[in-house]
């Protein structure tokens, strides 16, 4: 997907792509291997494709003529464990992203988006990449929503209910996810910062502020995360509390039996001692007499908990 910014928006093939029209192009990694010269990047570029780098937050370098980085993607969906990756070329007239992994073709939906965006055709490379980049990242609010609502249910649960079973599965999971948004949202800001710089002269100055835009959106995406993160910890805090409640409900009825059966203890041990002359062991009633005496000491003793609402 090729798009030459003309007096109208075309969509071009690549033998009609040239260093002096304003270019915007999408295209595959097997596609960038076969017409990277077309682009008027030279091999040191497509080597800095196939580098495998196997840190999720890659850093922007700047060329002479060109500007390069990676941005690996992260969807706002706990359910959504896929990480689609790009690597971008950025030149005076060029806005180059390249796929490297889009499985849920969210990369190219959002590249055609930001070339509808431009009926006026008034294309700069750093308005572009800014309006594409901000495709990426527009309804990223909405999900953090979502997982803010999660994170609710699941403390009203533990609240309510008292319970949460796989509790510190989910917890697992959500701690996760918040991370690697964060990290997302941060190498989105490393990105924008280091283009602002303009080490290689290639923007022009007049329009650095396009990329001030998303950096200051994604600080604000960064900021929900980390209270997100902040709520998930809070999360295993109440978790532990419920727990710790039920603990104690636990020990306050053992506590309680314990206190009522003392007294039959007490009176199982003096009649146990078996003196030669205790009235009660020849007594007729004496049996009848224990035995009331136990269950009034029980009912007394029920009565005063209960009187002080410990049971």
């Amino acid at each position: 997907m090729i798009f030459e910014f003309k007096d109208v928006i075309t969509q071009i093939d690549f033998p009609k792509v040239s260093d002096k029209k304003n270019i915007a192009a999408y295209i595959s990694s097997s596609d960038f291997e076969k017409f990277h010269t077309v682009f008027n990047l030279n091999k040191t570029a497509y080597e800095k494709l196939n580098h495998d780098d196997k840190h999720f937050r890659s850093g922007t370098e700047c060329c002479n003529d060109f500007c390069y980085g990676t941005l690996t993607m992260i969807e706002p969906d706990i359910n959504n464990s896929f990480e689609n990756k790009l690597v971008f070329y950025i030149r005076k007239n060029l806005v180059l992203i390249i796929e490297k992994s889009d499985f849920s073709h969210t990369i190219c939906e959002k590249f055609h988006e930001s070339a509808e965006r431009f009926q006026d055709c008034e294309f700069s490379p750093e308005r572009f990449f800014s309006s594409f980049i901000d495709s990426l990242i527009s309804s990223d609010n909405r999900g953090l929503e979502v997982i803010e609502l999660e994170i609710n249910n699941i403390e009203d649960r533990i609240i309510r209910e008292n319970e949460y079973k796989n509790f510190y599965e989910e917890l697992l999971k959500y701690k996760r996810k918040l991370l690697k948004l964060r990290n997302y949202y941060e190498q989105i800001i490393d990105i924008g910062e280091s283009l602002m710089k303009n080490e290689n002269i290639i923007f022009n100055e007049d329009n650095l502020f396009y990329f001030r835009n998303f950096i200051r959106k994604s600080e604000r995406l960064c900021s929900d995360v980390n209270i997100l993160r902040e709520n998930v910890v809070q999360l295993r805090e109440i978790h532990q509390t419920s727990l710790d409640m039920k603990l104690n409900l636990t020990m306050k009825l053992f506590t309680v039996i314990t206190a009522v059966f003392s007294p039959l203890t007490l009176i199982a041990g003096w009649y146990g001692m078996n003196f030669r002359y205790m009235p009660e062991l020849n007594w007729r009633y004496g049996y009848p007499f224990v035995i009331s005496m136990s269950a009034v000491t029980v009912i007394v003793c029920i009565y005063i908990f209960k009187k002080k609402k410990l049971i």
